[in-house]
């Protein structure tokens, strides 16, 4: 019996010193992929609360959810394969884990062709989406030009803006001898647009626009149709007319700091404008979705460079918010400055229908 006893005490030790063994191991092995549990908790912060993690993570990997728990907890780790596939699904990049402050990684978006408009439209559509599903998120946009977002809400200025950058700024080809018409209006891309526009909406949004962010956009117009770039002064005018539904309909959202003019009261798209007397030197985006922050910066027009990068991302939140403490708000309560700033983007777009009316 006494060496029962003592049998049963040293098993019992035994099987302790197993279990913390066992213990101080996964301790071990989460310590080391430590970097992997932030990874895929950062993935997390960006989803609905109502959303399933493991679910989402598991059907997105291919693997079953014991698998995606294990990952989670840092018992197994992620392949590059993995990490690649989170990082493109969730639009994650993970230079925002890097040690390395000097060196910056960006992601460039490109548009070359009249062909690739549809993947670079889908490209900032999903970016759009995913910041729409957290339930804390932002943009700031520093606008040098109107921001793209709202001329989804038109398809035929869309449909022009995308003729100016095909033919002035890539030089596109095909479209050398080919004058402007809005009977060119691609549907697919009219509805990817407007889809935009929708996401756009849904998102709570801060923008800063100087004396230019308009003017340029009515600049354009005017270089096309005195270029005769424009197959009828009936198609400058559909575009010229546009342009004053869309400053009427901005100056309204700005009035009610929103953009869902019929449900002023949601707060999901709230709307804050200011002016800014120093001019902005290119477009720039910071968009926050839970705990992730980005930056967007425009290149050669109208491609895009992001990084998530934190030391960027916070030196530019900075710049912003320096910005607009030096601004005006023409938006909300701000009647004075909101009249007579869109008084002269009315006037002068007024001015160009009267001269091209007269052709």
């Amino acid at each position: 019996m006494r060496n029962l006893i003592i049998d049963s005490v040293v098993f019992a030790k035994f099987t302790k010193f197993t279990f913390d063994l066992d213990i101080l191991s996964k301790r071990n092995i989460m310590s080391k992929n430590k970097l992997q549990q932030e990874f895929l908790l950062k993935i997390k912060e960006t989803m609905p609360e109502n959303v399933s993690f493991i679910d989402e993570i598991a059907e997105t990997l291919e693997i079953s959810n014991d698998s995606a728990y294990r990952r989670l907890r840092g018992e197994t780790a992620l392949t590059i394969n993995e990490v690649s596939t989170l990082c493109t699904t969730y639009n994650i990049s993970f230079d925002m884990f890097a040690q390395n402050n000097e060196n910056i990684s960006f992601a460039y978006n490109t548009l070359h062709n009249a062909n690739e408009f549809v993947q670079y439209l889908q490209a900032i559509l999903s970016d759009m989406k995913q910041i729409e599903k957290s339930d804390d998120n932002k943009i700031i946009y520093a606008a040098v030009d109107i921001p793209i977002f709202h001329h989804f809400n038109f398809p035929e200025l869309s449909a022009f803006k995308m003729y100016y950058w095909m033919k002035a700024v890539v030089g596109v080809q095909e479209f050398n001898n080919k004058k402007f018409s809005t009977e060119i209006i691609n549907e697919n891309i009219a509805n990817i647009g407007k889809e935009i526009y929708k996401t756009y909406t849904n998102i709570p949004s801060i923008e800063i626009w100087t004396t230019e962010t308009i003017n340029s956009l009515i600049k354009q117009i005017e270089f096309f149709w005195e270029s005769g770039n424009f197959l009828t002064n009936k198609d400058a005018l559909v575009i010229c007319n546009q342009v004053k539904q869309e400053i009427v309909l901005l100056e309204k959202q700005a009035e009610l700091s929103n953009k869902l003019i019929d449900n002023p009261t949601s707060e999901k798209s709230e709307f804050t404008l200011y002016y800014s007397d120093i001019e902005v030197g290119n477009n720039c985006i910071y968009t926050k979705r839970a705990d992730l922050k980005s930056v967007y910066l425009s290149v050669h027009t109208f491609n895009k460079l992001l990084t998530v990068n934190q030391k960027f991302v916070v030196q530019t939140e900075e710049w912003l918010d320096n910005l607009i403490s030096k601004s005006i708000p023409i938006s909300g309560v701000s009647e004075k400055n909101r009249y007579q700033f869109f008084k002269k983007a009315n006037d002068k777009i007024d001015k160009l229908i009267a001269l091209i009316s007269q052709e």
